[in-house]
């Protein structure tokens, strides 16, 4: 059983450490200086002068003539700060922002007489600076790390310009990506996506599959949300930022693609902004063709020891193309309404063509055959969004939205095997079929208590259907064809409404911010399946917690700890109550008892400015309930089943440290490392196990400037080995890398990007059980070549934006 008095204890050390160098940051500056007594304040508001927005996270130092700092704050989402409590004397305030000139303000001296000073709007000029011959513009970093989350800049990110949000995923903190795209955050699979602010109808991983990376401003990362967010998914929210009504006029973005082994794309962004009115619409295509190898061992335990080896090519071809548009209309200052569409299609196919032998230790001689799978996935999706919104005063809102998200899904397979000399001798050709939509409606208020406070409030209800028509052909040798197999055939209705009701409040008190949040949820989900007469359903109520606490220190320092509940629901499919064929090899079977999973999230953050440089280091402590994991067993002599189980808990406990650093005037570099204690424990085919390991992760992304308007890009990664209820993953490593040029002023961009180099990204995995052992290596052929062409057309500075705006894009912020 898991030794929890040494994790606490690990839990205790680690803490006291990192509190003791907080204590050491903080103690600089802290004494208050004399002067005559008093209670003065000063406020301001710190405003980018070119688009007039507010700069939110600046720095702003308060100091003495003496040059001692007396006190330093962070501006808030607008750009706000304010001092208060200080002594009546003379002072002066240094304003200071990645990306930004630093700004001084001199003789401020709040008096008895005049004891509030309020600087108004303090305008702040983008920072450009010149090297030699080549000219250097502010840009956003490729990462800015927030005290509550990460933000990832999507242009800054050249090494996965032409693909999606995956590959841009690849080489940021909290997040590990496999070969088949395949993503985890924070070592887990359970995540929410949201797009624009809302869920997507489609899997996590296939969602970000699915998204341009050029047609997204940005992505961020909150690994602990707050109650006013959609609970699902235990490692957190990864939100997806669409590139939508920035600019006024009439203006455009356009992408052409294309790279070695039928990869080619494009994509192209309209929009038009006139007064009150915004339009815009958008399309893109892509396809990606990835050749490459998979070998592997099976060895099954009876009676006698069976094996099977493989080995052979695997080809994976993916084609998606997506239309979408919208229109914005603000009839007040106060009123903004928004509607909005999507509508895409996506097709995934599998291939693998492999040598095959068999045989056993009872037997000498050895079966050679062929076996030659196809697997093909396409499907529809759309939906539409609605939204209005209404501002009775500053901050004091109330917004409805309405969406409605569907797909119809279109899934076959087809595998047979065949004697050396090409004869078919056993097939099966499986189908799957099945539409499924969502409606989502959403009602919020929000209302400003005092000078920071805040409360919200809100109602949720999901309202979801999917049907699933599975059906099993096998191939008739007498026939030459496949005949329909009634008894591995059959139909499922799956219904889910889900009815949730949260409230929040939080505040900001001096250096000290607070929010306490309490979500409560009730489902009822039912499965009718044509195998069953059983009707399996949960009647549930659930409730989810949350807690965040800020503390803003001298000298551009901040701390935040959080706590949150989150669940994982299980998946549909893996809820059938049948058998389903997936192979001559394997087979898979649902568990419609299946539990969902409860985690519970602890974080403490820490980050430090240094100028334009920062660090971020965080702690993170995670238990999750009711675990879920696909096991293994075998189903018949050398077929296996796999099945999802709640085998019982796992715990993640670790640290990501995160540093974003200018070495040279020419030379960026912003480096990550995650490491964690994993254990999984918990009751396994009626046998009690432990499994633990050490895992860890990092990346490095080198921006070099290399002359006037050209720029290199390297990134690296390793993701170290980590240990499954049932076996082990091996670690990978990988590099990438990208060259930007940019043409006529740059209204053309040209982007050479080379990824997997040096072909080192693969799976390989073990799995075993007292009477089987699995071993399987995946891998595809590298380095991916690919050019991108980009043209812009009337690109003007930002403008601000309206009040239709705020239907979608960046998760708000939480006042804490």
């Amino acid at each position: 059983m898991i030794d929890l008095h040494r994790i606490i204890k690990k839990g205790i050390r680690y803490a006291s450490i990192l509190s003791s160098i907080l204590f050491l940051f903080s103690l600089h500056g802290m004494a208050k200086p004399d002067g005559e007594k008093g209670k003065g304040d000063i406020k301001g508001m710190v405003i980018d002068a070119a688009t007039k927005e507010g700069v939110p996270f600046a720095s702003v130092g308060l100091y003495i003539e003496s040059g001692k700092v007396v006190a330093g704050v962070i501006t808030d989402e607008e750009g706000r700060f304010r001092f208060k409590g200080i002594e009546f004397q003379e002072y002066y305030v240094e304003i200071s922002s990645v990306g930004y000139t630093k700004k001084t303000l001199s003789k401020i001296f709040p008096s008895a007489e005049n004891p509030s000073i309020d600087l108004g709007t303090i305008l702040v000029e983008r920072d450009v600076k010149e090297l030699e011959e080549v000219e250097i513009t502010a840009e956003k970093p490729p990462i800015e790390y927030q005290i509550d989350k990460k933000i990832v800049n999507v242009d800054q990110q050249i090494t996965g310009k032409s693909g999606t949000a995956v590959d841009i995923l690849m080489n940021v903190p909290s997040v590990t990506v496999d070969i088949d795209g395949s993503v985890a955050l924070r070592g887990s699979t359970g995540f929410m996506v949201l797009i624009d602010g809302r869920p997507t109808i489609l899997e996590s991983s296939e969602a970000l599959q699915q998204i341009p990376a050029n047609s997204i401003e940005n992505i961020e990362i909150i690994t602990n949300p707050s109650a006013k967010y959609v609970p699902d998914g235990t490692a957190g929210i990864i939100n997806i930022v669409t590139k939508k009504d920035k600019k006024e006029g009439f203006n455009g973005i356009a992408n052409a693609n294309i790279g070695i082994d039928r990869k080619y794309g494009g994509d192209l962004l309209l929009n038009l902004r006139k007064k009150k009115w915004n339009y815009f619409v958008g399309g893109d295509f892509n396809r990606r063709y990835f050749p490459g190898h998979t070998e592997g061992e099976r060895i099954t335990i009876d009676s006698d020891t069976f094996f099977t080896r493989y080995s052979g090519e695997t080809y994976s071809d993916r084609f998606f193309w997506n239309f979408r548009g919208g229109i914005a209309f603000n009839p007040s200052p106060k009123d903004g309404f928004n509607l909005e569409f999507n509508y895409g299609y996506r097709e995934r196919s599998r291939q693998s063509d492999l040598d095959y032998e068999e045989g056993s230790t009872a037997i000498d001689t050895l079966n050679r055959y062929r076996s030659v799978n196809e697997h093909h996935f396409d499907m529809d999706f759309w939906s539409v969004n609605f939204n209005y919104i209404h501002e009775f005063a500053k901050n004091h809102t109330l917004s409805l939205q309405i969406s409605s998200r569907n797909r119809d899904i279109r899934e076959y397979s087809v595998n047979f095997l065949a004697d050396l000399d090409g004869s078919i001798t056993s097939g099966q050709r499986n189908t799957e079929d099945g539409p499924a939509n969502v409606f989502q409606t959403d009602l919020q208020y929000s209302l400003p208590i005092g000078l920071k406070g805040k409360f919200e409030t809100g109602y949720q209800s999901r309202i979801g259907k999917s049907t699933d028509d599975t059906k099993l052909y096998e191939y008739d040798t007498l026939l030459g064809d496949y005949v329909y197999n009634e008894e591995f055939s059959n139909y499922t209705e799956y219904d889910r409404d889900i009815h949730a009701l949260y409230a929040l409040f939080g505040d900001q008190k001096g250096r000290f911010g607070y929010q306490l949040g309490l979500r409560g949820e009730y489902t009822y989900r039912t499965i009718n399946s044509s195998v069953s007469s059983d009707e399996f359903y949960i009647d549930r109520f659930d409730y989810f917690p949350s807690g965040h606490l800020s503390i803003n220190l001298e000298n551009d320092q901040q701390i935040m700890a959080s706590y949150s509940r989150r669940i994982e629901r299980p998946r549909s499919w893996w809820l059938e109550p049948f058998i389903t064929v997936v192979d001559a090899f394997n087979v898979r079977q649902g568990n419609p008892n299946l539990l969902p999973e409860y985690v519970n999230s602890f974080e403490l953050n820490y980050r430090k400015g240094f100028g334009k440089n920062f660090l971020s280091a965080e702690l993170y402590y995670r238990i999750t309930n009711n675990k879920v994991e696909r096991v293994q067993e075998v189903y018949e002599e050398n077929i296996m089943k796999t099945l999802p189980e709640n085998v019982g808990r796992d715990y993640f406990f670790g640290t990501e440290l995160a540093l974003n650093i200018g070495i040279r005037k020419w030379w960026k570099a912003d480096m990550s490392a995650n490491i964690f204690h994993y254990i999984v424990e918990g009751v396994l085919q009626d046998e009690p196990f432990y499994q633990e390991s050490l895992n860890w992760n990092s990346r490095m992304n080198n921006n070099f400037i290399i002359k006037k308007d050209a720029r290199v890009q390297v990134s690296t990664r390793y993701v170290s080995a980590t240990a499954t209820a049932q076996g082990t993953r091996e670690g990978f490593w990988g590099i990438d890398a990208a060259l930007a040029q940019d043409f006529l002023k740059k209204k053309f961009t040209a982007t050479l990007q080379l990824q997997n180099i040096f072909e080192t990204e693969r799976r390989e995995t073990i799995s075993e059980g007292s009477d089987f052992r699995n071993y399987n290596l995946d891998y595809r052929y590298g380095p991916i070549v690919i050019l991108t062409v980009t043209y812009r057309f009337n690109q003007t500075e930002q403008k601000k934006r309206n009040r239709g705006r705020s239907s979608g894009g960046s998760i708000p912020d939480d006042d804490f």
